[in-house]
């Protein structure tokens, strides 16, 4: 097994030990749950640069490394809307578009026997989700969670999700929009 795959295995299994520390309720255990999401993000490009550098690109990393980026994603917004920094619609429309846009590339993969690989806007989208999802998770409020507090979402909170979902809406829009013609065509 290449480093790089070694590196995104790494992101995988931080997945579940950030969930974990999202359990407790203690001021604590969020802060170090954020710093393993923040952990888990660095990792990324850490896996292409060496798969790159080392002329280790495998089929199974261009299969790990977005699995990885989703997986520590869509579980970061799903905390997000336990502790009512951001509300449920929008961890809904990440998840779907995630989910939607992954099973649109298999499809088109397969059909038309076109590789897809992570376009340009693709790219902007993890990074906007993964730096937007680090300040929003060293944001979550450290005492009340009652309804009034997810009523009130913080200004900052909000231009930070406006950003993360444009870009997420957007990226999908333009896999769709390139490789539907390939699907047709099949």
């Amino acid at each position: 097994m290449t480093l790089a795959n070694k590196i995104t295995l790494l992101r995988i299994i931080l997945v579940p030990v950030f969930i974990v520390f999202t359990i407790p309720d203690a001021t604590w255990t969020r802060f170090v749950a954020a710093s393993i999401f923040v952990l888990a993000c660095a990792t990324d490009p850490l896996d292409g640069y060496f798969a790159r550098s080392r002329s280790e690109v495998t089929v199974l990393g261009t299969f790990l490394d977005p699995l990885a980026d989703k997986l520590l994603t869509m579980s970061a917004f799903i905390v997000m809307v336990k502790y009512q920094i951001v509300a449920a619609w929008m961890a809904i429309l990440i998840v779907g578009r995630e989910v939607s846009i992954t099973g649109f590339r298999a499809i088109v993969s397969q059909q038309a026997s076109v590789v897809i690989v992570a376009s340009r806007w693709g790219k902007i989208k993890t990074l906007v989700q993964m730096i937007g999802g680090s300040i929003l998770l060293f944001m979550i409020p450290t005492g009340d969670y009652s309804r009034e507090v997810s009523l009130r979402l913080p200004l900052v909170a909000n231009f930070i999700m406006a950003v993360i979902l444009a870009t997420t809406v957007w990226s999908g829009w333009v896999y769709v929009r390139e490789y539907k013609d390939h699907l047709r065509s099949s």
